[in-house]
C-alpha cells in the first residue's frame, strides 16, 4: 500500500526478537524460580539449625512446591523427612518421615539423595516394625503376669483352704481321741461294777 516493502530479513529478524523475548522471560522466570528454590532451601537450613522446625519444615515445602518435580525438590524433601524424625522435634513423626523419604525415591529415583532415603524407609519400617513387636510383647506379658496373678491367688486359696481342711482333720483326730477316751472310761466303769 504506499509504504516501503518489508524484506525477508526484516521480518526474520522480528520473529527473532519476539523469539528471544519470550525465551528471555522463561528463562528469566526459570531463574527467578531457582532462586526464590536456593533462598527457601537456606532459610529452611537456617531455622532448622535454630530448633524452629515447624519454620523449617514450612521452608522446606515451600521450596519443594516452587522446584515442582525437579531439583532440588528432592532435597527439601529429604531435609522434611530428617526434621521428622529429630529427636528434638516435639512433633516427630516416623510415618510422615517414611512418606517423605518415599516421596525421595519415588519421583526423583536418579537423585543422589535417592538411596540414602530408601535405606532410611527400610531401618524406619525396621524400627516401626520392631516398635509393634514390642508392644505385641507388652501385651502377651501383661496377660502372662495377670494369669500368674491368677494363679498365685488360686494357689493361696488352695493353700488355704488346705490349711482349713488340715485344721478339720485336726479337730476330728480331737473328737475321735476324746470319744476313744470316753469309751475307754466307759469300758473301766463297766469292769469297775461287773467286779
Amino acid at each position: 500500500m504506499g509504504g516501503k516493502p518489508v524484506r525477508a530479513w526484516q521480518q526474520v529478524c522480528f520473529c527473532l526478537a519476539l523469539l528471544a523475548q519470550f525465551c528471555g522471560c522463561s528463562a528469566m522466570e526459570d531463574l527467578q524460580r531457582q532462586r526464590e528454590v536456593r533462598e527457601a532451601l537456606a532459610r529452611g537450613d537456617q531455622l532448622l539449625s535454630r530448633g524452629d522446625f515447624d519454620g523449617s519444615l514450612k521452608a522446606f515445602a515451600n521450596a519443594a512446591e516452587v522446584a515442582r518435580d525437579q531439583a532440588p525438590a528432592d532435597a527439601a524433601w529429604y531435609k522434611m523427612g530428617l526434621i521428622y524424625l529429630h529427636p528434638h522435634n516435639p512433633r516427630k513423626d516416623l510415618h510422615l518421615a517414611i512418606g517423605s523419604f518415599s516421596r525421595v525415591f519415588s519421583r526423583f529415583p536418579e537423585s543422589a539423595w535417592a538411596d540414602q532415603a530408601k535405606i532410611w524407609v527400610s531401618v524406619l519400617n525396621e524400627a516401626d516394625e520392631t516398635t509393634r513387636d514390642l508392644e505385641r510383647s507388652k501385651v502377651v506379658l501383661e496377660a502372662a503376669r495377670q494369669e500368674a496373678e491368677q494363679n498365685r491367688q488360686a494357689l493361696e486359696k488352695s493353700k488355704q483352704e488346705i490349711e482349713k481342711s488340715r485344721q478339720e482333720v485336726e479337730r476330728a483326730k480331737q473328737i475321735i481321741e476324746k470319744s476313744r477316751q470316753v469309751d475307754i472310761e466307759i469300758e473301766e466303769k463297766r469292769r469297775v461294777r461287773g467286779r
